[in-house]
């Protein structure tokens, strides 16, 4: 029940940055980045939830590696500003230490003869 939760969560949490993207862009400004956040999770979610659902804490950890590398790409080689490369560098940071890849790697151990 809790995984169906979240798959939801993904879509709306998607069409929320896409939705706001679109009507940024059509009200003059430049909605691109939140139609990027939109459908990049989106795709994110259907990758995460079709592909690799085997091993969620393997996927889940190199996401939060990807999520946080590119928050250090914002920061340094960017013109954006740097509170946008901070927040997805955090959010990346949040990701890997709810990956459960430690407990998936404590568990693999005690398996092992």
């Amino acid at each position: 029940m809790i995984k169906i939760k979240k798959i939801y969560f993904l879509i709306a949490l998607g069409a929320f940055f896409l939705l706001s993207g679109i009507l940024i862009s059509t009200r003059d400004g430049d909605g691109l980045p939140f139609i990027y956040f939109g459908t990049g999770t989106w795709i994110a979610s259907l990758l995460y939830y079709s592909v690799m659902i085997k091993h969620p804490q393997i996927t889940a950890f190199i996401l939060g590696l990807i999520i946080l590398h590119t928050g250090v790409v914002l920061i340094v080689k960017t013109n954006y500003p740097g509170e946008i490369g901070l927040i997805t560098f955090i959010c990346g940071i949040m990701v890997l230490l709810n990956s459960g890849f430690s407990e998936y790697m404590k568990d693999r151990r005690e398996q092992k003869p």
